[in-house]
C-alpha cells in the first residue's frame, strides 16, 4: 500500500494557476514518513494552492539535500529549505507563506567546542550544556573547570560524536541539544539528570530523566559516571533519529548517492505567470482614502518576520494588519498620511508553545497589546498613482513596541492594481529591519550576533478604498 501511494505521489499534484512548488525528498527503501504523513502533505499542498512533487533520492540528489525527508519550497524567485518537523503542519504552512514573500539568505553560523557526527552525507551536532553542580559542594570546587572537564568526559563516553573546535551549522545540519544537571548529595553520591531537546523546539524536551537521574554513583567515580552519561545520551539521540513520533526522525543519505543538478532532476525553478492590463483600467480614477483589506486568499501572508541569517529559520507571522493611507488631493504620495497597527495576539510562530513565549514572555501582551507605525514623512514620486505603475517610496515614522517608540525608515513599493472584479486596490510591499536588542532589550535565539539581535520584516498587503467616490 505504501509503495502504491508513493507511486501516485511521484506524479506532481497540479493546481491551476500555481507556479509555487513544494518538493518532498524521500527514500522509498527506508521511508520515514507514514501513509498518513503523505496524506497530510497532499492536503496541505491543496490548501495552500501549491504543486507537490515527491522525489525519490535513489535517483540522485542536489548537493543541498543530505537527508530524508527534506522539504523545499520553490517558485520563480528562488528556493527555500524547510527547517522544522515535517509533522508540524502549521509551521510548514508558515514556512510556505514566508517563502512566498522572500526566500532565505545564506550566512555562516560557526559554533565552538561542539560534538559532531558525520553520518554519511548528514552532519549531526550535539551541543552540550552542563549546569552548575548543586547540593553539597566540595570546598575546593571551581564550577567552570568542573563543567569543562565534565564536557570532555561526556564526549569520551560517546561512540559516534567527536569533539570539534568549530563547526559551521547549515540549514541541513541536524542538532540535538543535551543538558546535563549534576547533583551531589550529603553522602557523596553524584546524580546526573538529563534533558534532550530537538533543534526545532527549545521549549519542550524530547527526552528527560530526572527521577533517579540518568546515572548515579560515588563522587570519586565521576569520570566513569560522566562517560556513562555521554554513552546513554548518545543512544537516546540515535533512538530519536530512528523512532521519533513527533517529526525528528530522519534517514541520512548515503555517500554513494550521486549528486545531480536541479535541472537534471527535472526540478528547475518555475516560470513567472504573466498578466495584461486593459487600457481602460490603466486610466482608472483612484480614490483618496484607503484601508487595509482582509486577505481574500488565506494562503497570502501580510507580515512575515524573522531573525537575520543564519537564524532566519525562526520565522513568525502577523495574521492581521489594521491601518489606513490617505493620498493628497492630486492622488500622489507626496504628502500622504498613514498609520498601521498589529495586535500582539495576532502574531504566530506556527507552534502554540512558541506563540505563548513570544506573545507573553517577550512582548508582554497584557501590558502592551499592540505595536504601531505612524507616518511622519514620505519621500517618493510626485506623479499621480496609476494602475500598473509601481512607485518607490521611503517612509519615515515612529514604530512603537513594548510601549517604546523608535524612529524607523522604511523603503516600500506601491502599485495600483485591479482585482478580478475590476475594483481598484493598492498593492504594498516592503522589506526592512530594526535592532531588537539595542532598542527593546529583547534577546533573540541562540546564535551569532548581529543575526540574533535584529529582526527583519517582509510585508505584502492590499489597500482597498475606504469608501467609493
Amino acid at each position: 500500500m505504501h509503495y502504491l501511494l508513493l507511486f501516485l505521489l511521484c506524479s506532481p499534484i497540479l493546481l491551476a494557476q500555481s507556479t509555487d512548488q513544494l518538493l518532498l525528498f524521500t527514500n522509498s527503501n527506508q521511508p520515514i514518513l507514514t501513509t498518513q504523513d503523505h496524506q497530510n502533505l497532499i492536503e496541505l499542498a491543496q490548501q495552500n494552492q501549491i504543486e507537490l512533487k515527491v522525489i525519490d533520492t535513489s535517483n540522485g540528489i542536489p548537493v543541498e539535500i543530505n537527508q530524508t525527508p527534506s522539504l523545499v519550497f520553490q517558485n520563480h524567485k528562488g528556493r527555500s529549505f524547510y527547517y522544522g518537523r515535517y509533522k508540524n503542519l502549521s509551521r510548514l504552512t508558515n514556512f510556505i507563506r514566508a517563502s512566498r514573500l522572500a526566500h532565505q539568505q545564506t550566512a555562516d553560523n560557526i559554533k565552538k567546542d561542539i560534538l559532531v557526527w558525520q553520518n554519511e552525507k548528514t552532519i549531526i551536532t550535539a551541543p552540550i550544556k552542563i549546569t552548575n553542580l548543586t547540593g553539597k559542594l566540595p570546598t575546593d570546587l571551581n564550577q567552570e573547570n568542573f563543567k569543562q572537564q565534565a564536557k570532555a568526559k561526556v564526549a569520551k563516553g560517546m561512540e559516534y560524536f567527536q569533539q570539534k573546535a568549530t563547526q559551521n551549522i547549515s540549514r541541513n545540519t541536524r542538532s540535538f541539544y543535551i543538558d546535563f544537571h549534576p547533583y551531589l548529595s550529603d553522602k557523596g553520591i553524584l546524580t546526573i539528570s538529563v534533558e534532550i531537546y530537538s533543534q526545532y523546539n527549545c521549549v519542550n524536551p524530547i527526552y528527560q530523566q530526572y527521577e533517579g537521574g540518568l546515572v548515579s554513583g560515588k563522587w570519586q567515580n565521576q569520570e566513569q559516571l560522566w562517560q556513562e552519561a555521554g554513552k546513554l545520551a548518545e543512544q537516546e539521540v540515535i533512538r530519536q533519529m530512528k523512532q521519533s513520533k513527533n517529526g525528528d526522525a530522519f534517514q541520512p543519505i548515503a555517500h554513494s548517492t550521486p549528486i545531480k543538478t536541479w535541472e537534471d532532476l527535472n526540478l528547475p525553478l518555475p516560470s513567472k505567470s504573466s498578466s495584461n492590463i486593459p487600457k481602460k483600467l490603466k486610466e482608472l480614477q483612484l480614490p483618496k482614502e484607503w484601508t487595509v483589506e482582509t486577505p481574500q486568499n488565506p494562503n497570502e501572508p501580510i507580515i512575515i518576520f524573522s531573525f537575520l541569517p543564519p537564524l532566519d529559520n525562526y520565522i513568525g507571522e502577523a495574521k492581521i494588519l489594521a491601518g489606513s493611507l490617505i493620498l493628497d488631493d492630486n492622488r500622489t504620495l507626496k504628502e500622504a498620511k498613514g498609520d498601521f497597527k498589529v495586535k500582539i495576539s495576532d502574531i504566530t510562530m506556527g507552534a502554540d508553545d512558541f506563540d505563548d513565549a513570544v506573545q507573553n514572555k517577550m512582548l508582554k501582551m497584557d501590558l502592551f497589546p499592540q505595536s504601531s507605525f505612524i507616518f511622519e514623512d514620505l519621500k517618493g514620486s510626485e506623479r499621480p498613482l496609476q494602475v500598473g505603475q509601481t512607485e518607490n517610496i521611503i517612509v519615515k515614522g515612529k514604530f512603537t513596541l513594548l510601549g517604546i517608540p523608535i524612529d524607523l525608515e522604511i523603503p516600500a513599493t506601491i502599485e495600483p492594481i485591479v482585482n478580478d472584479q475590476e475594483e481598484p486596490r493598492l498593492e504594498v510591499q516592503t522589506t526592512f529591519q530594526f535592532p531588537l536588542y539595542e532598542k527593546f532589550k529583547i534577546e533573540g535565539p541562540d546564535g551569532p550576533s548581529p543575526a540574533k539581535d535584529n529582526l527583519q520584516f517582509y510585508m505584502k498587503f492590499l489597500l482597498k478604498p475606504l469608501y467609493k467616490k
